[in-house]
């Protein structure tokens, strides 16, 4: 009988690099993450920098994706009417689908994704699953949003 030889996996292998037209040095799984958001690895690096300097903090590329991916959970209407409604209170499925006429299924579905990506947090009281916001920071990203929109 012969042995198969399983493929390592990616946390198994040394990681490799790759280097930019500046020369920096990038590893591969900042190029997959800089592929997975649509930007070549230059163009990686470059938002890299930018978003550091920006903020005042080291960023890695995961955290442009993670700030990429909660703006566009943001960004869909939808979503964005069940969290203002846990910005209020605390709220169950069954009156977050009631309140914007989602079906629970899909009213379930978004907040699945919400809490995923830490902008829901969910607590459970006795048999029901309540969901709020996970944190001030949200709740100011979306009340610094609609200040601005209306701001003249």
């Amino acid at each position: 009988m012969s042995e198969s030889k399983a493929a390592p996996r990616k946390s198994d292998a040394a990681p490799t690099s790759a280097t930019t037209k500046d020369g920096a040095d990038v590893n591969c799984d900042e190029c997959d993450t800089a592929a997975r958001l649509g930007l070549s690895t230059e163009q990686g690096a470059a938002v890299t920098r930018d978003a550091s300097r920006a903020m005042g903090t080291d960023l890695s590329l995961p955290h442009i994706e993670a700030a990429a991916k909660i703006f566009s959970l943001l960004g869909d209407a939808g979503r964005l009417q069940l969290v203002l409604r846990c910005i209020e209170k605390p709220q169950t499925v069954g009156e977050l689908a009631d309140a914007t006429n989602m079906s629970q299924s899909l009213c379930s579905h978004h907040l699945r994704h919400l809490r995923d990506q830490r902008v829901l947090a969910s607590e459970r009281r006795g048999r029901h699953i309540f969901y709020q916001i996970d944190d001030e920071h949200i709740s100011r990203v979306v009340r610094d949003v609609f200040a601005h929109v209306t701001h003249d």
